[in-house]
């Protein structure tokens, strides 16, 4: 499996401008069902950008975004305590955090160091809230010329199938740990993404990252003079799952 930890830092700049946030509502439906308050000391765990950081700042009071690669932990927005580290080494002491939210890394995690290293920080009762961005129709989540499709189609996909969301396999390394049966709920978002920032999401996708510098530019070039429109619209929904440890 690649590492994603040697990946994003070169897009971040990408990755902050093009990758889609995520809705208020989902955040406020963990929290609610959680129990958490505005008091709840939470972490993002592979926090990125710190695209789920914002929203989980204008819901609790102390909010901890852990993130490995340096680029993207510096743009991290102000009012987190933006850490270096990874969910397999937390450098947290036992029970620090009322909840664990993952946006879009989970996938990326060596599980069976990363669910028991979760359990660790959490205290009793404590949550873990996973959140993907997926395609709410079809295979792809904006309506862009089939061109766009065509070129990404002969990029090989570098990370392994079972570390895809939709492989599943995090839920089973899920099911044999502490906590609880997760739980799943999904929220719409859409909407009209410019094109400059369509550009920007191709270009921070994993199997557009991972190229060579010289092939992923050719690429990016060959998608730009397919895009002539100001916008697209885009076809997502967010899934949440989660799920708490024993009282």
């Amino acid at each position: 499996m690649i590492d994603a930890r040697d990946l994003f830092g070169r897009v971040a700049g990408d990755y902050e401008l093009g990758r889609p946030s995520w809705p208020p509502a989902a955040v406020e439906l963990v929290a609610r069902e959680l129990q958490l308050d505005f008091g709840s000391r939470v972490l993002d765990l592979g926090a990125g950008t710190g695209k789920l950081t914002q929203l989980l700042l204008e819901r609790f009071g102390t909010v901890v975004a852990l993130e490995p690669d340096a680029g993207m932990r510096a743009l991290a927005p102000d009012g987190a305590e933006a850490l270096e580290g990874a969910a397999e080494s937390i450098p947290a002491p036992d029970g620090s955090f009322a909840a664990v939210f993952c946006g879009e890394s989970f996938h990326w995690f060596d599980w069976p160091r990363a669910i028991p290293e979760i359990a660790r920080v959490l205290a009793p009762g404590g949550g873990l809230a996973l959140l993907w961005n997926r395609p709410s129709g079809g295979l792809n989540s904006v309506d862009w010329p089939p061109e766009v499709g065509q070129a990404l189609d002969q990029i090989a996909d570098p990370i392994p199938p079972e570390h895809r969301y939709m492989s599943f396999a995090w839920r089973e390394a899920l099911a044999g740990s502490d906590f609880g049966e997760p739980r799943f709920a999904s929220f719409p978002n859409g909407g009209m993404l410019e094109r400059e920032r369509l550009l920007a999401r191709i270009a921070s996708w994993s199997h557009v990252a991972s190229l060579a510098e010289d092939a992923r530019q050719t690429l990016l070039q060959e998608i730009a003079a397919h895009l002539t429109e100001p916008a697209y619209p885009t076809r997502l929904e967010t899934h949440v799952y989660w799920a708490a440890l024993p009282v």
